[in-house]
C-alpha cells in the first residue's frame, strides 16, 4: 500500500482519458484544504474517500455534519450482497425506478462491487477499513446517536485557569453564546450584560476550581459571588431587576423537557476523541442536521474551541496527527464583517494547528462562502465544477495569486465535470485534474435521526452498560435497518394569500420559515432586466428587519408544494400576523437596497459590466463594442478624414493653378529670348497661387499628423486591459424592481 493517500486518478485535460494512480502526501494536509463544487460535482464523494484514507492510515478524525452526508461513512459492506444494501434503499426512488426494493438492493450492490473493482479496491479493503475504525457519531440535544452533553462543559478545567487563560475565555464565550441563542437574548460580547455576567461569573468559579450546573449558574445570576463588572458594581451594570429577565429565560430552559436531551450523554473530550484505543483511528461524526440554526452555531463552536484548547497542548510534529473536517461550511466562516462564533476558532486553526499536527479540511458549494484569511491559510484546494462565474472567478484569483499559469488554470478549469476535480496543492509541482475514487462506503446520500439510532445501537449499549468513569470495548456496529420516523406535524396554517413551499437546502429535519421573493430588475446603465430569486429567513422581527439578514439564492423549481415526511415545523414567526400588505410595503422599500450587485467600472470609457460578467468577458465586450469615449474618437476621426479628402483636391486643384500661372509667365517673357524684351516681368499670380498652394500642403499634413494621432488613441483605447477595471457596487433605482411574487417557504 502507497504511504500516500489514494485519491484518484490524474485526467488528461485535453482528451480526458484516466492516467496514473495520484496520491496525496497526508503531511499536505497540515497547510489545510479546501473541497469546493455545486450540488452534482461529486462533492461528498470525493471527501468521503479522502476521510477513508485518513482513517484506514490510523488518523483519527473529528468530522462535523449539518446535512447528514458524513454519517454514510458507517455504512462499510465487506460482502457487497443484495441483503447489505437492502435496508438502505428508499422504497421511494426504487418506484420511480420501475424497481422492487429487492432488485434496486441487488442493483446497488453490483453497482458498488463494480465500481471498486474499477480502480483496483476488494471486499478486503472494505473489511480492513471496518476493522481499523472506531466509528461514533454523535447527536447532541438528541438521543438517537451518542448523546453529547454540551453543559458538561461548565465543568471546571484541569488546568490552571491562568495557564491558558486565553483559549478557556473563548470556550466561556462559546458556552455563553450558544445558552443565550437558545433563549432568544442578544449574545454581543461587548454590548449584552446577559453575555458579560454570564462569562464573568464562570472564569470566576473556573479561577477557584469550581465546576458549575445550570442550576449553580442561574442562582449565581440571582446572587452574584463577584461585586463589580470591570469597574462599576454589578448593581450599577445590571440592576438585580433588570437580571429577572435572564433568569426567566435560564428557568424556561432548565424546565423545558426537550432541554434535558441537552444534558446527558458524554462530554466534549477531544483527548478521548483522537485518542483511539486498540491503536484503531477514531471517527467522531457531530452530526447537527437535526438542530436549528442557533443550536447548530452553539454546538460547532464549542466543539471547534474545544479542539482548538486540545490542538494547543499539544506537542510539535511535522505529520499529520489529527484532520478536523467540516461539511457544507456555509454559514459558519462567512467573509467580514459577519462574526459567527464558529468564525474565530476556524481561522484560529487554520493559523496555528499546523505545528501541532492537525490538519483542517472545509467543504463548500460557494467560495464566496468562505473568509478571505482563511482562504489564504489553505494550501490544497480540490475545486470541482462550479456553480457561477463569479464561484469560478474567485477560485481562479486565488490560484493566479498562488503563482498558477493562468491559461493551464483555464484549461483545467473547463475540464471539471462531474467526479472530476482541479487539484491545486502547494507542495506539488502545479495543478492537475484529480478523477475522485468510487468510496469504498454506501454514498446513501444524508441520514436521518431515526436512520442513525440502529447504527449507534450496540455503542450506546455499551455505553449504558459500562462502569461509571470505565470505557466500553471499542467495536462497530453493522448497518441494520433504520427505525420508522415519527409521523409528520405538519406546517402551522399561513395567512391568506401564503402558500407553503418546501426547499431542501441542508437536510435537517427542523424546517426554518423564510419568504421566498422573485422580482424582475433593472440597473442604470444596463440593458435589460435581470430575474432574480432570494429567500430570507423570518425571525422574530418585522418583515423590514428580515430583509437585513443574508438571503439564500435560489432555483424556483426546487420549490415543492408537498411537505418531506418527518419534517418538523416551529410556529410561524410573528411577523405574518400582519399580513402580505406589511410584507409588500417593506419590500418596496427596502428591497432596491438589498439586490445592489458587485460590477466592473472601466475608468478609461466609463463603461460598467453586467451582473456577474467576468473580466474577461468585459473586455471582450469593450473591445467589440466600444464606448462612449471610442464613439468620439471615432467621429473625429471620420471628420478630420473628410478634412484630409477636402485639403488634397483642394492642393490638387491649388498646384493646377500654379502650373497655369507659371505657364503664362513664361509665355509672357517669351521676348527674352527672341531679343524683343529687356527685362523680365512676373505676373503677381504666380506668387499667390504659390502661397495658396502652399497653405493647402499644410492643411493636408496637419489632417494627416491629426488622423494618425486620433488613430493611435483609438486603437490605444480598444487594447483593453482588463487588470485596469475597478469594482462598482450597482444599485437598482427605486422603480427599477418589480415584484413577481412572494411566498412562504420553509427551508430544511
Amino acid at each position: 500500500m502507497s504511504t500516500g493517500l489514494f485519491l484518484g486518478k490524474s485526467v488528461d485535460p485535453a482528451t480526458g482519458a484516466l492516467g496514473a494512480p495520484l496520491h496525496l502526501d497526508p503531511r499536505d494536509l497540515l497547510t489545510h484544504g479546501l473541497i469546493v463544487g455545486m450540488t452534482g460535482s461529486g462533492k461528498t464523494g470525493l471527501a468521503i474517500a479522502l476521510l477513508e484514507e485518513v482513517l484506514r492510515r490510523g488518523t483519527s478524525v473529528v468530522a462535523i455534519d449539518p446535512k447528514g452526508d458524513l454519517v454514510n461513512l458507517l455504512l462499510q459492506f465487506d460482502r457487497l450482497d443484495a441483503a447489505s444494501f437492502e435496508p438502505w434503499i428508499d422504497p421511494a426512488e426504487a418506484r420511480r425506478q420501475g424497481l422492487t426494493v429487492a432488485q434496486a438492493a441487488a442493483a446497488e450492490a453490483e453497482k458498488w462491487k463494480q465500481g471498486l473493482a474499477e480502480w483496483g479496491l476488494a471486499p478486503t479493503d472494505v473489511a480492513a477499513l471496518r476493522a481499523a475504525v472506531d466509528a461514533r457519531v454523535y447527536t447532541p440535544g438528541s438521543d438517537s446517536g451518542l448523546a453529547l452533553s454540551v453543559l458538561q462543559s461548565l465543568e471546571a478545567p484541569s488546568v490552571p485557569f491562568d495557564t491558558a487563560a486565553e483559549d478557556l475565555r473563548d470556550e466561556i464565550a462559546a458556552i455563553v453564546s450558544g445558552l443565550l441563542g437558545l433563549v432568544q437574548v442578544d449574545a454581543d460580547p461587548l454590548k449584552s450584560r446577559e453575555h458579560i455576567l454570564l462569562c464573568n461569573l464562570i472564569e470566576h468559579a473556573w479561577r477557584a476550581g469550581r465546576s458549575l450546573t445550570l442550576e449553580d449558574l442561574l442562582g449565581e445570576v440571582v446572587t452574584p459571588p463577584i461585586d463589580k463588572l470591570g469597574a462599576l458594581p454589578v448593581e450599577t451594570v445590571f440592576p438585580s431587576k433588570d437580571r429577572q429577565g435572564l433568569v426567566m429565560a435560564l428557568n424556561g430552559l432548565l424546565a423545558s423537557p426537550g432541554f434535558a436531551a441537552w444534558r446527558r450523554g458524554e462530554p466534549i473530550d477531544v483527548d478521548s476523541w483522537l485518542s483511539a484505543e486498540g491503536g484503531r483511528a477514531r471517527l467522531n461524526i457531530i452530526y447537527t442536521a437535526h438542530l436549528s440554526d442557533e443550536e447548530r452555531l452553539f454546538v460547532t463552536a464549542l466543539v471547534l474551541e474545544k479542539v482548538k484548547t486540545w490542538v494547543r497542548r499539544q506537542r510539535g510534529t511535522g505529520e499529520l496527527r489529527a484532520l478536523v473536517y467540516m461539511d457544507e461550511v456555509f454559514g459558519y466562516f462567512p467573509p467580514h464583517p459577519a462574526n459567527p462564533p464558529t468564525k474565530k476558532p476556524l481561522l484560529t486553526l487554520l493559523k496555528q494547528a499546523r505545528a501541532q499536527g492537525v490538519g483542517v479540511l472545509l467543504a463548500t458549494q460557494n467560495p464566496v462562502d468562505l473568509d478571505y484569511k482563511g482562504l489564504a491559510n489553505m494550501g490544497t484546494w480540490m475545486v470541482g465544477k462550479l456553480q457561477t462565474e463569479r464561484d469560478r472567478e474567485r477560485l481562479r484569483d486565488g490560484l493566479l495569486g498562488a503563482g498558477a499559469d493562468a491559461a493551464r488554470i483555464d484549461a483545467l478549469l473547463d475540464a471539471t465535470k462531474k467526479r472530476v476535480f482541479l487539484l491545486h496543492d502547494v507542495h506539488r509541482k502545479g495543478p492537475e485534474l484529480l478523477h475522485s475514487r468510487w468510496a469504498m462506503s454506501y454514498l446513501r446520500g444524508p441520514l436521518t435521526r431515526e436512520e442513525i439510532e440502529p447504527l449507534m445501537a450496540v455503542r450506546k449499549a455499551e455505553a449504558a452498560a459500562a462502569p461509571v468513569g470505565g470505557s466500553a470495548a471499542a467495536a462497530r456496529p453493522a448497518a441494520t435497518a433504520p427505525a420508522a420516523p415519527a409521523a409528520p406535524a405538519g406546517p402551522p396554517l399561513a395567512p391568506s394569500p401564503f402558500r407553503h413551499h418546501a426547499l431542501r437546502q441542508h437536510g435537517g429535519e427542523v424546517a426554518e420559515a423564510h419568504v421566498f421573493v422573485k422580482a424582475a430588475v433593472r440597473y442604470k446603465g444596463v440593458d435589460g432586466e435581470r430575474i432574480v430569486l432570494r429567500a430570507w429567513p423570518v425571525g422574530d422581527g418585522s418583515f423590514a428587519e428580515m430583509l437585513d439578514a443574508d438571503a439564500l439564492v435560489i432555483d424556483e423549481d426546487a420549490l415543492d408544494t408537498a411537505m418531506p415526511a418527518g419534517l418538523r415545523f416551529p410556529e410561524l414567526p410573528g411577523a405574518f400576523a400582519a399580513g402580505s400588505k406589511a410584507l409588500d410595503k417593506a419590500l418596496r422599500e427596502r428591497l432596491p437596497d438589498k439586490l445592489s450587485e458587485r460590477v466592473l467600472e472601466d475608468p478609461v470609457t466609463g463603461e460598467r459590466s453586467r451582473p456577474d460578467e467576468t473580466r474577461e468577458a468585459f473586455a471582450t465586450r469593450l473591445a467589440a463594442a466600444p464606448g462612449a469615449e471610442a464613439k468620439k474618437l471615432e467621429a473625429k476621426l471620420e471628420k478630420r478624414r473628410r478634412d484630409l479628402a477636402a485639403a488634397e483636391s483642394d492642393l490638387s486643384t491649388r498646384k493646377k493653378e500654379t502650373w497655369v500661372a507659371v505657364g503664362s509667365a513664361i509665355l509672357s517673357n517669351i521676348g527674352l529670348f527672341t531679343g524683343r524684351k529687356k527685362s523680365v516681368s512676373l505676373p503677381g499670380g504666380v506668387l499667390t497661387k504659390n502661397r495658396m498652394e502652399n497653405t493647402a500642403e499644410a492643411r493636408v499634413e496637419s489632417a494627416q499628423a491629426d488622423i494618425a494621432q486620433l488613430e493611435a488613441q483609438l486603437a490605444e483605447l480598444r487594447q483593453v486591459e482588463p487588470s485596469r477595471f475597478v469594482e462598482a457596487v450597482l444599485v437598482p433605482p427605486r422603480n427599477g424592481v418589480k415584484l413577481l411574487r412572494y411566498d412562504l417557504v420553509w427551508v430544511y
